[in-house]
């Protein structure tokens, strides 16, 4: 059972690890290459996991994460932000696309509860798979973009209560008990004030506990069981996984540990909803093609046609151009992801036959292949008949970017902190890492927006915004830390100017032999400083004090960046340093006898 197990793993991540890349270097979505290979595994192909179902079940645990993280993105701050663009044109694209098709569907034959649910699951498109296309043509920061963006954030929050919609459609539809019993009314109450509750006051402190232990896999196993458990207990009173690891995301979205629960579920993440895709493919009957093939051209024919022509009506009274309008549409015409999921609860319940549930799954992924061509195409054939986008008359909305750093500080101790309350009082955005968690908690208090986590982990500086920003502020204490952080930024982020802090000369040295070329060592400005104010009590005019304490420091740094060769060399750093003090002194002297 064991050998059986371990080598339908290795069937299953080979196959991935050579289909996915492949489709990466095709220019078509990762999803494409999960589903593509899960088809070749399927009963539909070569037949080498003869049941699917079973691993599917397993697989909706990715979803499961990827409900929390979604969570843990929804900031209210974010929510009210874009809330015109979410909640007005979101609202008209889902509903208005799952009227039409609602209507459409009629030609089918299909019972009242199957059509509505059916309408919503085919309304909605796939944020992963638009979001991609979109940053490959440039357009997440344009009007275009931005509105795009806010329609999938609206789907996203609609997930959970169409989640809901599907679980009680299922039980009129006379699914069975087990799919669709729900617990009575007070205690699914009391457990969404128990949540918030134990997000409020108790999460935060078991993750500082957690956090000041500084054992990499305990913060896993912490960031783990908050949502296997949540996700549990949901289920255990009989509404979705998904609803209790989203309400778990959210309670903890404006929580400092964020961007560490973030990096530390990531990769099962990853792992598990590629699993899940792979397990859809292999459940995509492709002889449907051949049998059903006017079920699955009309499906295919409601997500690429419908949704492009209701997306760009709502986007062309929303104030876009023609062809911007048209292009949005294109750009979220293909079916979602979430709909498979919403296809497997229903099919798992009753609610709508497998032979029907498979033209769907099979339509949706044609949409995802077809949806980059049909983008092309109706850029070619579309003229712009309005140059300019829509007026914005919520300053939220278009400062959607604003959300991005410009800033990344890397150590929130004092020097950290002085740079970040300057950059506050001149309204640059900026994020802080710090991985000492109490230290954390204090300056959070002060209004300063700091959130844990070791700046040594590319994951944490990805998550944090490192990508987006253009200054890296490298403050940390310890020397060993900074100069690891300094390496990775230089090889993962080379465009990214750094600002580092050195404790010391020697710590100067290596940061300058690594290519940082603004060090700044934490006492010598300030000695220089002290050395000003010396000359001047002594009597030595203002100008002049000024202008030797600059002399010294454009001698002291130019002298630095001429020894790095010989760092190493304590002899010749004794020599140079000898002989660099009397070349000073001649200068000085100079520099005095001028002045007079």
């Amino acid at each position: 059972m064991t050998g059986e197990f371990l080598l339908q793993a290795v069937v299953l991540l080979a196959t991935a690890v050579f289909v996915v890349p492949l489709f990466k270097k095709l220019k078509q979505a990762p999803i494409l290459g999960f589903l593509a290979a899960g088809v070749l595994l399927g009963p539909s192909a070569s037949a080498w996991v003869a049941h699917p179902d079973a691993i599917l079940h397993f697989a909706e645990l990715g979803v499961v994460f990827m409900l929390f993280l979604l969570g843990l993105e929804l900031s209210p701050k974010i929510l009210w932000k874009l809330r015109h663009a979410i909640f007005l044109l979101g609202s008209a694209q889902l509903f208005g696309s799952a009227l039409i098709i609602f209507l459409a569907l009629y030609l089918f034959d299909l019972s009242l509860n199957t059509q509505i649910f059916l309408a919503f699951a085919l309304a909605l498109s796939s944020t992963a798979f638009a979001v991609q296309l979109m940053a490959d043509h440039n357009q997440l920061s344009t009007p275009m973009g931005r509105d795009g963006f806010a329609v999938l954030l609206f789907q996203d929050l609609a997930v959970i209560p169409l989640i809901l919609m599907t679980a009680w459609l299922g039980s009129q539809s006379g699914g069975s008990e087990n799919e669709t019993q729900i617990g009575p009314w007070y205690l699914i109450l009391g457990t969404l004030v128990g949540f918030i509750l134990l997000g409020r006051f108790v999460l935060p402190q078991l993750l500082k506990v957690v956090a000041n232990s500084h054992v990499r896999e305990l913060q896993t196993a912490m960031a783990l069981l908050l949502v296997m458990a949540s996700a549990w207990w949901m289920e255990h009173l009989g509404l979705s996984m998904g609803l209790g690891a989203f309400i778990a995301g959210v309670l903890l979205a404006n929580s400092h540990y964020r961007h560490q629960l973030e990096s530390d579920l990531e990769p099962f993440k990853a792992l598990l909803l590629g699993l899940f895709f792979m397990a859809v493919g292999m459940t995509m009957p492709l002889k449907l093609l051949v049998t059903d093939t006017a079920v699955v051209l009309a499906i295919l024919g409601m997500l690429l046609g419908l949704k492009t022509l209701i997306l760009a009506f709502v986007a062309k009274l929303k104030g876009h151009s023609f062809r911007d309008a048209v292009m949005l549409g294109a750009l979220l015409s293909e079916g979602g992801e979430f709909a498979f999921v919403l296809l497997t609860q229903a099919q798992g319940s009753g609610l709508i036959d497998s032979q029907l549930a498979g033209a769907a799954v099979l339509a949706i992924g044609l949409s995802m292949v077809m949806t980059p061509w049909l983008y092309n195409l109706l850029c070619r054939l579309t003229v712009d008949r309005k140059t300019s986008g829509p007026d914005y008359d919520d300053v939220g909305e278009s400062e959607n970017d604003s959300e991005k750093p410009a800033v990344v500080i890397a150590g929130f101790g004092r020097f950290g902190q002085i740079i970040g309350r300057l950059l506050s009082s001149t309204g640059i955005h900026f994020v802080a890492l710090d991985k000492d968690a109490s230290h954390v908690d204090v300056v959070r208090k002060f209004g300063n927006e700091v959130f844990y986590g070791d700046a040594k982990r590319l994951d944490i500086l990805e998550h944090a915004g490192t990508g987006d920003a253009k200054v890296f502020v490298l403050a940390v204490d310890q020397v060993d830390s900074s100069i690891a952080i300094a390496k990775m930024i230089m090889e993962h982020f080379p465009e990214l100017h750094i600002v580092a802090r050195a404790r010391n000369r020697a710590h100067a040295y290596q940061l300058y032999s690594l290519g940082v070329k603004y060090v700044f060592r934490e006492t010598f400005d300030t000695s220089l400083e002290a050395a000003k104010r010396t000359l001047i009590e002594l009597g030595i005019p203002e100008g002049t004090a000024v202008d030797q304490v600059n002399l010294f420091r454009n001698y002291d740094v130019e002298q630095l960046r001429n020894s790095i060769e010989h760092k190493d060399d304590i002899a010749k750093l004794l020599k140079l340093a000898q002989e660099g003090r009397k070349e000073l002194e001649v200068l000085m002297r100079n520099d005095m006898q001028k002045d007079r």
